[in-house]
């Protein structure tokens, strides 16, 4: 374990992240968001994990994690299984079914959609266009701001016409009823989040294709849970850094950030990344 770079706002650790997590302070960190490997498809890259173990592998990185978050922390975890043998691998399921064994509460499973996504996955399946965002707490209540990524409340929800009476949209927020009308239009505001973050993977920037990474995800993901899970100028973390996309993400919205990655090669990228980074929003 090597502390690889550190200023004001970032810390960069090599090594493995359960050992790293060990040397942290309990109870220091305000959120977690993280794309671990998927098993073994990413083994040509950090070795991979079977399928068999990778249910224990989890829990072992999660109990880390647990004991650095603050007590209404959460962990946003972003994975898809593969198929394996024509049928959906099930490590991921497990997984779920191990963490809750273990004591964490899954909050929510939430959506990546990738509306431009390349035509990935089995040629006789349906093109691969989103991925799982695992949402999990310490407890059941944690801190959320489903608010911070929402929608301005613009637009115009429609109703059954027989329903109008319903109070639902009055309690929801959402707005008051016109009278004669199937419209229920808005009070102003901000709308909570969906439950889908739509982020497109996009065309990388300069600087990120000069620190590639072979399994990257959008900054912009990453601020979408960053937004939801951790507060004005708190602290997130990410086990498995790569290349530092939830570091960029962090800068950009005020942030403290820890990354941690067992390859140096990442944790170097990462450091040049998130200096340029800096750089172009001194």
């Amino acid at each position: 374990m090597t502390l690889y770079y550190q200023d004001d706002h970032v810390t960069l650790y090599h090594g493995d992240c359960t050992d790293v997590m060990a040397s942290l302070p309990a109870e220091s960190v305000d959120a977690v968001v993280t794309s671990p490997p998927y098993a073994m498809q990413r083994r040509n890259t950090y070795g991979g994990i079977p399928e068999k173990d990778y249910p224990a592998w989890t829990v072992a990185w999660m109990d880390e994690a647990r004991r650095v978050l603050k007590p209404d922390g959460s962990v946003i975890i972003n994975i898809r299984p593969h198929i394996k043998n024509g049928q959906i691998s099930d490590y991921t399921l497990r997984t779920r079914l191990a963490l809750r064994e273990s004591g964490w509460v899954e909050l929510e499973e939430l959506i990546w959609f990738k509306r431009s996504s390349p035509p990935a996955g089995r040629v006789d399946r349906p093109r691969r266009s989103w991925e799982s965002l695992h949402w999990f707490g310490r407890q059941g209540k944690v801190y959320a701001t489903p608010k911070a990524a929402g929608d301005p409340l613009h637009t115009q929800f429609r109703s059954d016409p027989a329903k109008q009476a319903s109070t639902l949209h009055i309690r929801n927020g959402w707005g008051s009823g016109v009278k004669g009308s199937n419209e229920w239009r808005m009070n102003g505001g901000t709308a909570r989040v969906r439950d889908v973050a739509e982020v497109n993977l996009g065309r990388k920037t300069e600087l990120e294709r000069a620190n590639p990474h072979p399994a990257t995800y959008p900054w912009q993901l990453a601020e979408w849970c960053g937004k939801l899970i951790c507060p004005p100028g708190g602290t997130i973390l990410d086990p498995f850094s790569g290349s530092a996309s939830t570091g960029v993400a962090a800068l950009r919205n005020g942030w403290n950030y820890i990354g941690i990655d067992s390859v140096e090669e990442y944790v170097e990228m990462s450091a040049r990344r998130l200096a340029a980074e800096r750089a172009a929003f001194a």
